[in-house]
């Protein structure tokens, strides 16, 4: 387990937005420390399962809780990660990297609690993801998600990602429907 924080306490950012600069991140390398981030993973999957359902009339099929975990360990890969985001050791966030080819990877899982948005929380998986990709010595990063998730797109757009096109293999590729409404960025790194 390896653990990076930030300096404690809330401070207002040069926009005025109150961010909490006690956000630790926890990298998950055991099968053992699995149980909190598939405690976030589940909620991710209910809330856009629920909103996509209540938004578009779709009911999304997710995978069930052993092909969760599955997937969640497939995170701990070595050209891969996967972290959750604690403050005050509460569990409030989680964010993947998996690999897709040697130099391509994708932002997977990356959700926050709704009582923890607006902390800096997201800002800090997102930034360790992407520092983690160049480190890996990947040179694009794909993610893709739902229609009504605008405030991950502007943190999106903020680093760098643009609108992309559906990637062949992506994980509803099976769905046409959601080909529909599905938003897909990419972050090419050696633009910087």
């Amino acid at each position: 387990m390896t653990l990076a924080s930030q300096p404690r306490g809330k401070a207002r950012n040069n926009i005025g937005v109150v961010t909490c600069s006690d956000v630790g991140l926890r990298l998950i390398q055991a099968a053992d420390e699995l149980s909190p981030v598939a405690l976030l993973a589940r909620e991710y999957e209910e809330w856009v399962r629920g909103r996509i359902l209540a938004d578009y009339g779709i009911d999304p099929e997710f995978k069930s809780e052993r092909d969760l975990f599955l997937d969640l360990d497939g995170l701990r890969e070595p050209r891969a990660r996967l972290y959750v985001a604690e403050i005050d050791g509460e569990p409030v966030g989680v964010g993947g990297l998996r690999p897709i080819s040697a130099h391509e990877a994708e932002i997977k899982r990356m959700y926050v609690r709704p009582s923890s948005r607006g902390l800096g929380v997201g800002r800090a998986i997102l930034q360790r993801l992407i520092d983690d990709a160049r480190a890996l010595g990947y040179t694009t990063i794909h993610l893709d998600s739902a229609p009504f998730m605008h405030e991950a797109h502007a943190l999106y757009r903020r680093f760098g990602f643009v609108p992309s096109s559906p990637r062949k293999g992506w994980e509803f590729e099976s769905v046409p429907v959601l080909h529909e409404i599905a938003v897909f960025m990419s972050l090419d790194l050696g633009a910087d």
